[in-house]
């Protein structure tokens, strides 16, 4: 994999000092060789991409956040059980599980990962900061069907080797863009999906205009998953006739009393009528 020291600042500038150490700590423990032949021996998870591509305006795709805290939030729900989580999602009809496996700021691991993977049929996705290929790798070791890639973080030559390697693995990955000039990014390294993040990663300060202003320029082969700020069905609607039909939410719905009531009423299906007039 071709190399990159990314031009960042404010939070990613501390998160990407701390993957580094982490990674070589990992692979300190487990070799890259062990972990890639471990990884390749497993059969291919679930279908992320499948999976993406059945939502519509009338079937809204959720991926569900197994979410413990945030940089930018502290606590969210340190107590989670990533188990009863993830059952009461694939209940709620999610598309997707989402789990974060960072563990300084949102306090996450591996083995929640490995925890959601063993008990659900939906197709789960790593989310992490990927800066190395060890980590994609150990992604598809603990059954992860997908696995977020920062476009911010990675050079084109290196998201490109980073898609490549997701896709011989079985997996599809979910890459992130900000901007404009970070779709444009994505789409050269060959993204079929991509989270439109309403965050921004340096400043973590939330706009819901991102992602629809993004999508406008989002052509048909790309399947577009809003993330960030999303705590009700009236966001997620805002949003259909920009062409966005898959939503990934984390805080709203680990911090709902009744995740499975919560993600239902946010598919809508109580049948509210979608005006997609304009």
């Amino acid at each position: 994999m071709r190399g990159h020291t990314p031009k960042i600042d404010g939070f990613l500038k501390k998160v990407w000092a701390v993957k580094q150490e982490e990674v070589e700590k990992n692979r300190s423990a487990v070799p890259l060789a062990a972990l890639r032949e471990e990884a390749e021996a497993i059969d291919p998870p679930a279908g992320f991409l499948s999976a993406m591509k059945q939502s519509r305006a009338d079937d809204i795709g959720i991926i569900a956040e197994v979410k413990k805290a945030s940089p930018s939030k502290g606590d969210i729900r340190p107590d989670l059980d990533p188990a009863k989580m993830a059952e009461s999602y694939e209940k709620g009809r999610a598309r997707a599980v989402s789990v974060l496996t960072e563990s300084a700021y949102f306090k996450g691991t591996l083995e929640d990962l490995k925890i959601v993977c063993s008990r659900t049929s939906l197709p789960v996705l790593r989310k992490d900061f990927t800066i190395s290929a060890y980590q994609i790798y150990e992604a598809k070791r603990w059954g992860a069907a997908s696995i977020l890639l920062i476009t911010t973080l990675l050079s084109l030559d290196q998201l490109k080797d980073y898609i490549s390697l997701v896709r011989e693995l079985g997996m599809e990955p979910l890459v992130e863009i900000t901007s404009e000039f970070e779709f444009e990014t994505a789409y050269k390294a060959g993204a079929t999906v991509m989270d439109i993040n309403n965050r921004n990663l340096s400043t973590l300060e939330t706009d819901l205009n991102v992602s629809k202003r993004i999508a406008a320029i989002v052509p048909d082969d790309v399947i577009a998953v809003e993330a960030s700020g999303i705590a009700s069905y009236d966001d997620i609607q805002n949003s259909l006739n920009a062409g966005i039909f898959n939503f990934l939410v984390g805080e709203s719905i680990v911090r709902s009393p009744d995740p499975v009531a919560f993600i239902r009423a946010l598919r809508n299906e109580d049948g509210e009528k979608v005006d997609r007039s304009g």
